[in-house]
């Protein structure tokens, strides 16, 4: 079989080569990717390689012809490359480079849109400009992006700006400034339970966010913990809050009415926690926000804790902020941050709402998949640290 190498910057590129040189009856026997060093080896570029095959047409003697038969209607003629493209060999490789052709688009897409923000930035050397770039990427406010960079500009000696490691370290300080922190659940009271509440739009995660809070409290620091929850909408919910208090066994109480709450709070006022689950409101339902702020007077908790999703969009986190704060935030937790693709919206609203962090959740285990909030782990994840 004569075998042929070639290489291309795209897949769709090299697949062409084949076609031309070796024509439809090639077989793609195998296909890689490299990445080819340009530029005294400073720059680096991806390339694809394909290697194909052709069997050589085999000789016919005249002995071996077959007699004369009656001549058949010739077979229509195949459309150009048709015979190369239908090997499955061949439709991987076309798949595969119209994903990364795809890919490539979309990183063009990021740089153009990067590109288009930057051009309202402050002037500034090109070292900072790749961290000003790395926090608009990650969905970090332009301004506050902005504002993190003079302040390094003012700061930094202009022999630092090359040394990324400590820009970087730099960076993270000013983001750790911004995220203040409240450290966790502590009772402040010398009799009664602390009460703390979870407030927030529908489908953030307090429920789950509860059941972590109350089992570390309990299993983790042998406190008495009480539950009560006010989602009485949603069965489900429930369910899954009894199932955890019966594990840890600690008492819930499902209450729907003031008057049930008040009951609820003073069958447990020999813990040393209460901690109340209201249901998911939408920013947008009036009434029932209204409600949420008469249950909340009744309860008089000792702290109140928005909890917002870190997958939400920006336009999203900034309604239920604003509807939120009408009827009381004393802390901020973010939830889903092993699900989020972009961190820097925690910093935006620690800087909006001027609140402390409390925690923040990184998946769905409980009690474990939770953590106090630091200004310095948020800074890491927005810097592209990720989760670990």
């Amino acid at each position: 079989m004569n075998l042929r190498t070639f290489q291309g910057p795209t897949m769709a590129e090299v697949l062409t080569k084949v076609k031309s040189t070796m024509g439809t009856d090639a077989v793609i026997l195998h296909t890689r990717q490299f990445q080819q060093m340009r530029w005294l080896g400073l720059k680096r570029r991806d390339m694809f390689e394909i290697t194909a095959g052709q069997r050589p047409p085999r000789p016919r003697h005249r002995a071996e012809l077959p007699a004369k038969r009656p001549a058949a209607a010739p077979a229509p003629a195949p459309a150009p490359g048709s015979g190369l493209l239908q090997t499955p060999a061949a439709q991987t490789v076309a798949v595969a480079g119209l994903v990364t052709e795809m890919t490539a688009l979309k990183t063009m897409v990021k740089e153009l849109v990067v590109q288009a923000r930057a051009k309202g930035a402050p002037e500034m050397p090109q070292d900072l400009f790749a961290f000003y770039s790395q926090l608009i990427e990650n969905q970090v406010a332009d301004d506050l992006a902005a504002e993190i960079i003079k302040t390094l500009q003012k700061t930094l000696r202009p022999e630092h700006l090359s040394q990324e490691s400590f820009v970087r370290e730099k960076v993270a300080e000013q983001i750790e400034k911004l995220i203040p922190a409240s450290g966790p659940l502590t009772r402040k009271k010398l009799h009664g339970p602390q009460v703390v509440a979870l407030i927030g739009p529908t489908g953030v995660g307090k429920t789950t966010t509860i059941a972590k809070l109350a089992a570390n409290l309990k299993l983790r620091e042998k406190r008495r913990v009480g539950l009560i929850t006010l989602d009485t909408y949603r069965i489900a919910a429930v369910e899954q809050l009894k199932k955890y208090a019966d594990i840890i066994g600690s008492p819930l109480r499902v209450v729907g009415s003031a008057e049930e709450l008040r009951h609820a709070i003073k069958q447990m006022e020999e813990c040393e926690f209460i901690l109340i689950d209201t249901a998911g409101r939408s920013p947008n339902d009036a009434l029932k926000l209204s409600e949420l702020k008469s249950l909340l007077n009744v309860a008089a908790p000792d702290e109140v804790h928005l909890v917002l999703s870190s997958t939400s969009s920006q336009e999203c986190i900034d309604l239920a902020i604003e509807r939120f704060a009408d009827i009381r935030v004393d802390r901020i937790i973010f939830t889903k941050l092993d699900e989020a693709a972009h961190v820097g919206v925690v910093l935006n609203v620690a800087r909006k709402l001027n609140k402390n962090l409390s925690y923040i959740t990184t998946g769905q285990d409980v009690p474990d998949h939770i953590e106090v909030g630091r200004g310095r782990r948020l800074a890491q994840l927005i810097l592209g640290g990720g989760l670990r």
